[in-house]
Parts: C-alpha cells; sequence; structure tokens
C-alpha cells in the first residue's frame, strides 16, 4: 500500500519477513484455516504494476483453491491496491471496505481513492464497517451492505465473571504489576496520528487537579478511596509521544498481546477513545470500543458517528463534541464508579455482538449474491 524506505529498519525487517512467508507457501493456520502470503510489489502509484499484483493474487488463490479442493470458493478483497483481482476472480467477490484508505498520511491520497472506487465497483458485493463507509460505497455498488465490526466477548468478560465469584482482596491480586495505584482512565491501541494527544494532556491535568481537590477537601478517614487517578495508554506509538511521556500522570505501558488486555481493562474505571474528528475517523468503527464495553468499561468518546450509534440508549458510552464535556463526562464516571451488577449491564450489550455473529451476517449477504 506504500513503497518501502530502505533507511527504514522496520520497513527492512517486514520486507524479510514476507519473504520468508512467501517461501512457506500454503500453511495450515488451524483447522479449517490455511494462509499463504505471495509476493507483491511495492509500488502502489504504477498501474501496471498494481495489475501485476492483481493477477499474482488471483492466480496464487486459485492455485491454492486447486490444491485444497475448493469448488467455487469466494474471495473476500480487503486490500485496495489490487483492484483489478475481482475482475481476474471467476466466481463470487467481495469488497470489505474497512477504513478511508485516502485519508491516510503514509499513502498517496490520488491513487488510493482511485483504486478504492475500482474496488467497488468490480466487486459482485461490497461489505462495510461504518455508515460512513456505507454511504460513500453504495453510489458505486448498489449492493453494498454494512456489516460493521464485532467482539471477542467471551474474552473480555472472562475477568468480569471471576471476578463476581471471588472476593474483592483477591481481584486485587491479579491486578497488573505495572499499572498504577488508584483509579485508571484507560486506552488501548495504535498511538498514531489520529490520538488526540493535546486532549490526553488536558485530560490526565484535570485527573490531577480533581482528585488533589478532593483529597485536600476531606478526610483519609472521611474518603479512603480518594487515592490518585491515572492516564494509562497501552499500545505501540507509530508517532512522536514525546509530550505525553514527559507527563507524570500519564503511564504509557507499551504494547500488550491481546490475550492481555482484558486483566488491565479490569481494571479500568473509565474508558476512552480520544480520536481527532476528520474525515478518517469519522469512517472508523473502532473495534476497541466494543471491547471496552465487553469488559464492562463506561466508554467517553470524541465525537465519532460509530460510537454515538452505540451509544444512543446506552447510559455507559458517550460521544462527545468538545475537550470539555469529554473530561467532565470522566470524572463524572470516576466520582460514580459503575457497581458490579452495572458493569455486568455494561458487558451484556456486546454479549450479541460477536465476531460469530458477524460472520453469520457476511455469508448471509454473500450467500444471496
Amino acid at each position: 500500500m506504500r513503497k518501502p524506505s530502505a533507511s527504514s529498519g522496520a520497513d527492512r525487517s517486514r520486507v524479510a519477513g514476507k519473504l520468508k512467508a512467501a517461501v512457506r507457501g500454503i500453511q495450515q493456520a488451524q483447522p479449517g484455516i490455511w494462509r499463504t502470503a505471495p509476493l507483491i510489489v511495492p509500488m502502489p502509484t504504477r498501474a501496471p504494476v498494481r495489475a501485476l499484483n492483481s493477477i499474482i493474487y488471483a492466480v496464487v488463490g486459485r492455485l491454492g483453491a486447486a490444491i485444497l479442493g475448493f469448488k467455487r470458493p469466494t474471495l473476500i478483497n480487503f486490500l485496495p491496491v489490487v483492484p483489478l483481482v475481482e475482475k481476474i476472480w471467476p466466481w463470487k467477490k467481495a469488497y470489505f471496505c474497512v477504513d478511508r484508505w485516502d485519508k491516510f498520511d503514509m499513502y498517496d491520497t490520488s491513487v488510493m481513492s482511485h483504486v478504492d472506487d475500482e474496488c467497488c465497483r468490480n466487486a459482485d458485493v461490497v461489505l462495510t464497517t461504518s455508515h460512513d463507509l456505507q454511504t460513500r460505497c453504495e453510489p458505486k455498488n448498489s449492493n453494498t451492505t454494512l456489516i460493521g465490526h464485532g467482539v471477542n466477548w467471551d474474552h473480555f468478560a472472562a475477568p468480569l465473571r471471576m471476578a463476581e465469584q471471588e472476593e474483592a482482596e483477591e481481584t486485587e491480586k491479579r491486578r497488573p504489576k505495572d499499572l498504577p495505584a488508584g483509579k485508571i482512565v484507560g486506552f488501548f491501541g495504535l498511538l498514531s496520528e489520529w490520538v488526540d494527544q493535546d486532549l490526553l494532556i488536558s485530560l490526565a491535568r484535570s485527573l490531577s487537579d480533581h482528585f488533589l481537590s478532593r483529597r485536600s477537601s476531606r478526610s483519609k478517614a472521611d474518603a479512603p478511596n480518594d487515592s490518585a487517578c491515572s492516564l494509562v495508554l497501552i499500545g505501540k506509538a507509530d508517532v512522536d509521544i514525546s509530550r505525553l511521556e514527559s507527563e507524570p500522570n500519564i503511564h504509557i505501558l507499551g504494547p500488550k498481546p491481546f490475550s492481555e488486555l482484558p486483566a488491565y481493562t479490569q481494571f479500568f474505571d473509565a474508558a476512552i477513545i480520544p480520536f481527532i474528528v476528520n474525515e478518517l475517523t469519522i469512517a472508523v468503527n473502532p473495534i476497541k470500543l466494543r471491547e471496552m464495553l465487553a469488559a464492562g468499561c463506561p466508554v467517553v468518546s470524541t465525537a465519532l458517528p460509530e460510537v454515538a450509534f452505540v451509544a444512543e440508549g446506552n447510559d455507559f458510552a458517550d460521544s462527545l463534541e468538545n475537550q470539555e464535556a469529554f473530561i467532565t463526562t470522566v470524572v463524572n464516571y470516576l466520582d460514580k464508579p459503575a457497581s458490579s451488577d452495572q458493569r455486568r449491564a455494561i458487558s451484556n450489550t456486546m454479549r450479541s455482538e460477536t465476531w460469530g455473529a458477524k460472520v453469520d451476517q457476511i455469508l448471509d449477504v454473500i450467500a444471496k449474491v
């Protein structure tokens, strides 16, 4: 989707990884699932190269289908830089549009817009993950369906169910060692161009001021639980975060394995989605929203349309227009923390939003093509 940089160690490492994956050929990843990673040429701005890459994907896909004995496999294309692969594929083909590819700083805007359009027009059916993407794709392909994202509900709800069956002291023993003491406002995800660092700094400072004033106005005996509140960020950064790192009340824990995220999220008193609102994020349907809710966390977000759809009728999800309202809402959740019953109710709002349910929707849509 972009030309690699020879001076980038990360890019060189990715190239090496792709070469190794290509050499392995078709491998079974788990029962019923095989994977292969054919080599393509990373020069997306050149139309002949995009055509070549489309041919490579189509040929490898058909070869894999023949080797594995698939009769009429459906192609689902997530990659907008191989727009001709759908024309070459002889059976059903779907384009899954999951982002505004033309709005990422790292990609060529005009190329990504062009190839995204082509992918929409060449597919038998287009699947989208947000209302904004649905609105943009529908004029290009009348057979466009909004699917949205799902959540691994069992995974994120498990610590909540465990806590209901044990004493509070036992639950506290499971608190990750690198989580600061006291109340936690948490975020997990990539710290990238779309994260509003100004908002995070203002929030961290407001939390410090708020809880400091509470402790100074009440005795420890009157308010034994009024300890400090920390802002915790979990995830890899691909932008400069030195400003965040210099804030004493912002704790950046780095990336964590997916398997460990529920153990952290369980101790979030409130979770946040602090995204800048622009053309890129308006189209985003953040998977982390459903994961945080499945974990039983109240969630405060900036004004993202997809969060607003989920927040409608949900007392513990908010999509807010300005920084002041965002910070005030976070503080309100901390001052009136959700009870165990409320956290269970928050989690249960996502119980039917599983990935399995989304797969059923996808299969139903494709079956009707």
